[in-house]
């Protein structure tokens, strides 16, 4: 994330939505845009979306979004973006040790399901190692949550330091959100360096009643 942004690249979250799209981005009237879905919460799924995302921002300026072809290409971007062939592809292991996938994991910050693909794109793996290994990362459950301690999502910092410096020079957020023509509770969302999570049960709320300054644009609730 830190890369992208210190290239230009405003990168947002979006207020958690359908796990079916992860993340989109688009070039802006100034600058590109990549806006992340955190509603899986998933460290190294989010870095991987983000650098698909840089694939289309470098490759697919005038094509039409969401076909398999470019899709494709973005995720082989993504993959030796994240994982140079020239530096990981000795470190693969040719069978399934998960052991060693693990630690690359945290090494590398990809999924054990990334560094497969990998290894299988690269020739390590054979295909049929791959579909046992696989197979077997599905019988554990590990599709959907895959062992090990999940470090925290990186974390924007281009827009809210922006808008933290505007702060502390005695602008309102109020004032920018209303200049912006968008809703508060929008306007801190894309704003935050964290995503804004609805509480399991309860809903949204915004700060509407509450006099200016009560609470900071970045306060999580």
């Amino acid at each position: 994330m830190r890369a992208a942004e210190n290239r230009g690249v405003l990168v947002v979250f979006s207020a958690p939505a359908s796990a079916s799209v992860d993340a989109y981005s688009f070039e802006g009237m100034s600058r590109p845009v990549v806006v992340l879905n955190p509603a899986k919460r998933d460290y190294y799924r989010q870095r991987f979306d983000l650098a698909h995302e840089l694939g289309h921002l470098v490759m697919h300026t005038d094509a039409e979004p969401g076909s398999a072809k470019i899709e494709s290409q973005a995720d082989r971007f993504a993959a030796e973006f994240l994982m140079p062939r020239d530096q990981i592809s000795e470190l693969l292991p040719t069978k399934a040790d998960w052991g060693q996938f693990q630690r690359l994991k945290e090494v590398w910050g990809v999924s054990l399901q990334a560094l497969l693909y990998r290894s299988r794109a690269l020739g390590e793996m054979s295909e049929v190692t791959y579909r046992n290994a696989m197979m077997f990362l599905s019988s554990k459950g590990w599709r959907r949550q895959e062992p090990g301690v999940m470090p925290v999502l990186e974390q924007p910092s281009l827009l809210p330091g922006s808008v933290a410096l505007l702060e502390s020079s005695g602008v309102d957020p109020w004032e920018l959100a209303e200049e912006s023509r968008v809703p508060l509770d929008l306007f801190r969302q894309i704003c935050s360096r964290s995503p804004r999570y609805i509480p399991d049960g309860g809903s949204n709320t915004e700060d509407v009643n509450l006099p200016s300054g009560v609470v900071s644009i970045f306060s999580n609730r």
